[in-house]
């Protein structure tokens, strides 16, 4: 997996971070309104194309715009 993917950068996340809870993702919100939505990743699974959240929201992994650690950005999509 190349690491300068999205799910490259989050598979690395999840193999090397110590507290998968300082980290959170942005993604498009498809849902009633719109926008985009916070995810902290504890909890969350990571797949190549997807996230599934709780064991029930699964996320197209295209639709993450940015990843978070303490609230900083450390990765943002190109043009967002």
């Amino acid at each position: 997996m190349r690491s300068d993917t999205i799910a490259g950068k989050l598979f690395k996340i999840l193999w090397t971070a110590e507290r998968m809870e300082d980290y959170s993702v942005v993604v498009i919100d498809r849902g009633v309104g719109g926008g985009l939505r916070e995810i902290n990743l504890r909890g969350v699974k990571i797949f190549k194309d997807r996230l599934v959240v709780d064991g029930e929201v699964t996320i197209p992994i295209h639709r993450v715009v940015a990843i978070k650690w303490r609230g900083e950005v450390v990765w943002r999509r190109r043009g967002v």
